[in-house]
């Protein structure tokens, strides 16, 4: 199955594509209230007057599935099928710096400046690469196999120095599927959501 740029009847395939479909984890609601006041202080601290990301569309991306025009019915089928067959246990995350990404946004020409982590993500690279390989072996073409666990926090002209911040940490209990309207500023919609097995042991 082949991901990316598919054209529909009626368009011209130089047309940009309206449509992007990920999988996701999406933050709960006390970090993302960290993440604001974090992305605050940035601005603060370093003078920084680049867009910052909103609220609803904080995420970390666990894979691309592709971009296109409308949303491909059979593709979210397959999508959903993989997602399902995902049998790994709840896991907490923990962001402890800061840093920019140097792949400028195409939408603004500005640098990504993220939260990232180190030890404290390997659930999310567990989840990631559990999830990539299901979606290679349904068909799905153009998955990427590298992963740096992240989220954008805003957009700025000038790289920011990587340093470490007060860590922003949760408990992952699910991902999701989201549709998002490209070159618009609108919340994703989520397509699917699938929990995480629960475990008794994870630290709060």
């Amino acid at each position: 199955m082949s991901t990316g740029k598919t054209a529909l009847p009626g368009f011209n395939a130089q047309q940009r594509p309206t449509d992007r479909l990920l999988f996701a984890v999406l933050p709960e609601q006390p970090a993302v209230a960290r993440i604001e006041q974090l992305t605050r202080a940035l601005r603060r601290e370093h003078d920084l007057r680049g867009a910052a990301v909103h609220a609803e569309q904080l995420h970390i991306t666990l894979t691309i599935l592709g971009e296109y025009w409308g949303v491909p019915l059979d593709l979210l089928a397959a999508a959903a099928g993989a997602a399902s067959q995902i049998a790994q246990p709840a896991f907490r995350v923990r962001f402890d710096y800061v840093q920019t990404f140097r792949n400028k946004s195409r939408t603004t020409g500005n640098y990504p400046v993220v939260l990232c982590g180190d030890e404290g993500l390997i659930g999310l690279e567990t989840l990631h690469q559990d999830l990539t390989g299901r979606l290679r072996n349904l068909g799905f073409k153009g998955i990427s196999a590298s992963f740096t666990p992240h989220v954008t926090m805003l957009y700025v002209p000038e790289p920011v120095p990587s340093h470490a911040v007060a860590a922003v940490e949760w408990t992952v209990c699910e991902f999701m599927l989201l549709h998002r309207h490209i070159g618009l500023h609108l919340p994703y919609t989520i397509l699917g959501r699938w929990p995480l097995r629960k475990v008794s042991w994870l630290p709060q």
